[in-house]
């Protein structure tokens, strides 16, 4: 009796949770409806009609150069570093950061982001020091710039909030004993979801936007 009294409840509770479910969607399709009177919920009427003046606005599209490289994923570090393995998959970083420095260094008009600092430091160590010098101008001409410049851009879902904030000081660390910067933008690509407690951690950073 106890256990039918149970499900009974449960029954109860899901049905319950479902009209909430169902009563929100419907209260963000009206929501849609009153913001914007274009909104149309069948594709098949007719087309809106564009803004006046639209065809003489200017669209201007940004591009932002950049890289994600996983600190460790299907390969190891180093087998990412140096391309081995490459039938796991095809990546290769340090090719990354020498074609991108080489580009950067023959046309002034290049912007290139970068994120993390693993493999920038495997890479900058390795090079001379008159390359690194080059590479410390691109940083203060801000043709080389870091986003987020944790150690890795760790993932939010499953991560502690001590590791990446330990995560996050590595990283700028290096950035502001070597260049004298540290990211403004918390970029996060690849994060496997979004928590609350990252963001607030973000904003603890300093960080201007994410």
């Amino acid at each position: 009796m106890s256990s039918d009294m149970e499900e009974s409840e449960d029954k109860s509770i899901e049905g319950e949770t479902v009209k909430r479910i169902v009563a929100s969607a419907r209260k963000v399709e009206d929501n849609k409806k009153t913001a914007d009177p274009s909104y149309r919920k069948d594709p098949k009427d007719k087309p809106v009609t564009p803004r006046e003046h639209q065809d003489k606005e200017t669209l201007f599209v940004h591009l932002i150069a950049h890289t994600h490289d996983d600190v460790g994923w299907i390969k190891t570090i180093d087998e990412y570093y140096s391309g081995t393995k490459q039938d796991a998959q095809h990546a290769t970083i340090y090719l990354i950061l020498d074609t991108v420095i080489d580009e950067l260094l023959k046309d002034p008009r290049r912007k290139f982001t970068y994120v993390e600092m693993k493999f920038f430091t495997m890479w900058y160590w390795r090079q001379t020091p008159d390359l690194r010098e080059k590479v410390k101008k691109l940083v203060k001409e801000g043709r080389l710039e870091f986003a987020n410049g944790g150690w890795s851009a760790t993932d939010e879902a499953c991560t502690n909030y001590e590791d990446i904030i330990n995560n996050m000081m590595k990283g700028h660390q290096f950035l502001k004993s070597e260049f004298g910067v540290v990211p403004r933008v918390g970029w996060h690509l690849d994060a496997f979801g979004h928590s609350s407690t990252n963001a607030r951690i973000f904003s603890e950073f300093g960080f201007e936007a994410q």
